[in-house]
C-alpha cells in the first residue's frame, strides 16, 4: 500500500512540474527548460485520501531566473476528474542546471477511491491522463503573469521530453 501511494504522489507531482515547466515553454524566452528528472525524496500519507510529499526536480533553465509563487492543477483520466495537486513556492536559478525541492500536496477528487488509481498507474502509460494547470510565475524584478492551462496530454508531453 505504502508503495503504491508513494508512485501516485510521485505520478501526479511529476504531472505537475512536467506540465508547468511544457506550458512555460510557449513563451519565446524560456522554451529551452527542461525538467532532466523527478524523484521523490519523501512523503506522508494524510489518510487514504491525500498526501504530502517532496519532489526532487532536475531543471535545466538556459533562461532567466524565476518563480513559481502557485501552481495548482487537476489530474484527469479520459476525462474524468481523478486528483487535485498544488506545489508550494519554488524559485528557479538563471542559466543553471539543477536539482530543486518542492514541496507538494496531492488529493484523490470526489468519487475517486484508492483502487481506481491503482488501476490507472498499472496501465503503465500516460495514455488518456490530462491535466489542468494555473501558476502565478514571478521575474526576478518582479513582473510576473497568470499561466492556465487546460486538457494538456500527458502522453504527448512525455513523448517531447
Amino acid at each position: 500500500m505504502r508503495v503504491k501511494s508513494r508512485l501516485f504522489l510521485g505520478i501526479i507531482t511529476a504531472v505537475a512540474m512536467m506540465s508547468l515547466l511544457a506550458g512555460c515553454g510557449s513563451l519565446r524566452k524560456v522554451r529551452d527548460i527542461k525538467v532532466t528528472s523527478v524523484s521523490l525524496e519523501s512523503y506522508s500519507l494524510n489518510g487514504l485520501r491525500s498526501a504530502d510529499g517532496v519532489l526532487a526536480v532536475g531543471i535545466d533553465n538556459p533562461s532567466f531566473a524565476f518563480t513559481v509563487t502557485r501552481l495548482d492543477g487537476v489530474l484527469k483520466y479520459k476525462g474524468e476528474e481523478v486528483a487535485l495537486y498544488s506545489a508550494d513556492t519554488f524559485s528557479v536559478d538563471k542559466q543553471c542546471v539543477k536539482v530543486y525541492d518542492v514541496p507538494c500536496k496531492a488529493f484523490l477528487g470526489e468519487g475517486i477511491s484508492l483502487m481506481q488509481v491503482m488501476q490507472i498507474i498499472r496501465q503503465g502509460n500516460l495514455e488518456g491522463l490530462t491535466t489542468d494547470i494555473e501558476a502565478k510565475v514571478k521575474l526576478k524584478n518582479g513582473a510576473g503573469t497568470k499561466l492556465k492551462f487546460k486538457d494538456l496530454d500527458l502522453q504527448k508531453m512525455a513523448e517531447k521530453q
